[in-house]
């Protein structure tokens, strides 16, 4: 299961952030990490990206890297 897979409203503890490079760092230095609980907070129209809440910063992520980042209920 993926944050692409969770409903508004439902929270979640990442497992893995399967990314690399520059992207995987970023988002390490948000916060985002394996461990740590997320939380969708909304969708964009036609569901394109996706606003989560994690670490206490809300950040808005593309679909494709949103997909990438595996969590667990």
């Amino acid at each position: 299961m993926n944050i692409f897979d969770l409903s508004m409203g439902q929270a979640a503890v990442i497992t893995n952030v399967g990314l690399g490079g520059g992207a995987k760092e970023r988002l390490f230095s948000l916060g985002i990490r394996e461990g740590e609980r997320v939380e969708v907070i909304n969708y964009s129209l036609f569901k394109s990206s996706v606003l989560i809440s994690c670490s206490a910063v809300r950040v808005a992520l593309r679909k494709s890297l949103a997909r990438k980042i595996e969590v667990r209920l």
